[in-house]
């Protein structure tokens, strides 16, 4: 179904991350951007669509410490009047321009003087981009921060913080007028965006102590992957589980989804990358298509490259290498 195609050489190695590679797609420049965390530096790099320019950039997270202090995670977000990469650390929130040039705002997690090592750190993870301008973060302390961001400039503003989880966040996920967000107990919240402009939580599903690191939305149908190997499916609207996957034997720490064709991909570090069909219903199905190992990699970040799915990418840990498989 897919064939393994020359690979994109990263400056420095995948840290052990979940989630760990983003794609932005720019067709009006024609080029493609891949980011992947290395400690605390993001490995950025474009090339033109048909792949014959490529260029690298290093986007180095800022930490106010003297101590460096790992990249949990960095995301490109899409809004519909831009683009904005963010990256989240043991100290802050950042965003920066699309090609990571220039930082537009810092937002700072946790209180380095308390004397609570508690409260000194207070990392991020899960972005998110919901309506037509907010960007949304979610916390170790569960809280999920709403960000005001404008079409240009950086006049970015905190409009509010969600409070539901009572435990770290592991990824957040999103759709037309809705968040959805994933905890380290397995717990899932779906929140829909009010008139208003604020936020309301609307459903939930409790976790069974389990981590689902990983989330994906599409036409209100919610995919979890799970620490213990599953993917589990359930319908937006009702938060009712439809249908469990022990899809992999070991952590999954990838999920992505092909938005004009419900094709999801699974990545894990038992090596398998694989692919899957979602199916609407009353009781959302899912169908395994496709799966490849990738020797001796555990895998921790995953995405396609096209809206279709005909093809995608991963990330292994301690690797140095973007990997890619297009479609027959």
């Amino acid at each position: 179904m897919y064939r393994k195609e020359k690979p994109l050489p990263l400056k420095s190695s995948a840290s052990s991350l979940t989630n760990n590679l983003t794609v932005f797609i720019s067709p009006e420049k024609g080029s493609m951007s891949y980011a992947v965390v290395h400690k605390s530096v993001v490995n950025v790099i474009s090339s033109s669509l048909d792949g014959s320019t490529v260029t690298n950039r290093q986007v180095v997270c800022k930490e106010p410490s003297a101590v460096q202090q790992n990249t949990p995670m960095a995301k490109w977000i899409s809004l519909p009047n831009r683009t904005v990469l963010v990256l989240t650390s043991l100290r802050g929130i950042q965003m920066f321009e699309s090609d990571g040039s220039a930082m537009i705002y810092w937002h700072a997690l946790g209180d380095p003087s308390s004397s609570d090592t508690q409260d000194q750190t207070n990392y991020g993870r899960g972005i998110a981009g919901v309506g037509d301008s907010c960007i949304c973060v979610g916390t170790q302390i569960g809280e999920i921060h709403v960000f005001n961001v404008p079409a240009k400039g950086t006049n970015i503003l905190l409009k509010e913080s969600l409070v539901g989880h009572k435990h770290p966040i592991c990824d957040l996920t999103s759709g037309p007028n809705k968040l959805v967000s994933s905890d380290e107990q397995g717990n899932i919240f779906i929140w829909s965006l009010q008139a208003n402009g604020s936020l309301k939580q609307t459903e939930s599903v409790i976790g069974k102590g389990v981590p689902c690191s990983s989330l994906v939305l599409w036409n209100d149908i919610i995919v979890g992957g799970y620490g213990d190997g599953q993917l589990r499916v359930y319908c937006a609207k009702t938060a009712k589980l439809a249908a469990t996957v022990n899809a992999h034997a070991r952590w999954v720490n990838a999920i992505d989804v092909a938005p004009e064709t419900g094709r999801i991909l699974s990545v894990s570090e038992d090596t398998f990358a694989k692919v899957w069909q979602l199916k609407e219903g009353t009781l959302p199905e899912i169908e395994y298509k496709y799966s490849e190992s990738v020797t001796d990699l555990q895998l921790v970040g995953g995405q396609f490259i096209q809206k279709g799915g005909r093809g995608f990418c991963v990330t292994g840990y301690d690797n140095s290498d973007i990997t890619f498989f297009v479609q027959n």
